[in-house]
């Protein structure tokens, strides 16, 4: 009896150290995610008449990295789309060329889970910024929905504001509070998101876990440093001229700007 339960004793001991051992590795890894953004959802009445003339999706690819409560958001080039936005620019001229050169977004965004601090690379009509702060709090609400994405089970959480509204799908099975851009702070790394019902979608295309390169886990140091309240007040005053200069017509341009990631 003594044997069977010391046999016993020793099997729950593995169980509960190959959880653990699992539960570790899923706390650090790579993923890869696909953003989609509606641009014709976001075009102004005047430029209705060029719908046929501009795409309606407007793709770009980032990675994830993650390990030790760090997390390094970035995007990747598709040379697929960088292909497409060429032949593009080529047909349209030195104005199409203005629009992709606009439109790219390769930022970095480095967050300290255990410090609460972050670092993330700005570019504001070609000058480089570096804005710290500390991450956007989200009241999430969660609804009790679960789904499937890719090989994990999801739950999903929303959360919104007087502009915003944002679906989010995450895991549980990746204990890790992080997401795309700076959608952070549920019980699990978010693997697809939907923004102002269509507006914008990030889906988790890849998920490799495992140990990764610790020397990829630091924070960008380029770009003239300012902080969040200092980027906004920038980037405000830019919308302002650049509304001006397009003749102030309604706050389209400013809607074709404002998204957070």
């Amino acid at each position: 009896m003594n044997n069977i339960s010391y046999k016993g004793i020793i099997l729950i001991l593995v169980l509960v150290i190959s959880c653990l051992g699992v539960q570790a590795q899923n706390n650090s890894g790579t993923i890869m995610y696909t953003q989609k953004i509606n641009i014709h959802k976001n075009l102004p009445l005047e430029m209705e008449a060029m719908k046929d003339r501009i795409p309606e999706f407007r793709e770009s690819n980032h990675k994830m990295t993650f390990a030790d409560n760090k997390v390094l958001y970035e995007g990747v080039k598709n040379e697929k789309v960088e292909a497409e936005r060429a032949q593009r620019g080529n047909r349209s001229g030195r104005r199409g060329r203005g629009m992709r050169r606009g439109g790219r977004n390769q930022g970095k965004r480095f967050v300290d889970l255990s410090t609460n601090k972050v670092v993330a690379t700005r570019d504001l009509m070609g000058k480089k910024f570096l804005v710290t702060g500390e991450p956007q709090t989200y009241k999430w609400k969660m609804t009790g929905k679960s789904k499937q994405v890719g090989s994990y089970l999801c739950q999903e959480a929303t959360w919104q504001d007087s502009t915003t509204q944002v679906v989010a799908w995450f895991t549980p099975m990746i204990p890790v509070q992080a997401g795309p851009g700076d959608y952070t702070g549920l019980p699990g790394v978010i693997l697809h998101m939907n923004i102002n019902d269509g507006e914008r979608e990030i889906t988790a295309t890849d998920v490799q876990l495992g140990e990764v390169d610790a020397s990829t886990l630091v924070a960008p140091n380029e770009g003239d440093e300012v902080s969040q309240e200092e980027w906004e007040k920038l980037r405000e005053e830019k919308m302002k001229e650049m509304e001006k200069e397009y003749g102030g017509k309604g706050n389209g341009g400013r809607r074709m700007f404002r998204f957070r990631g």
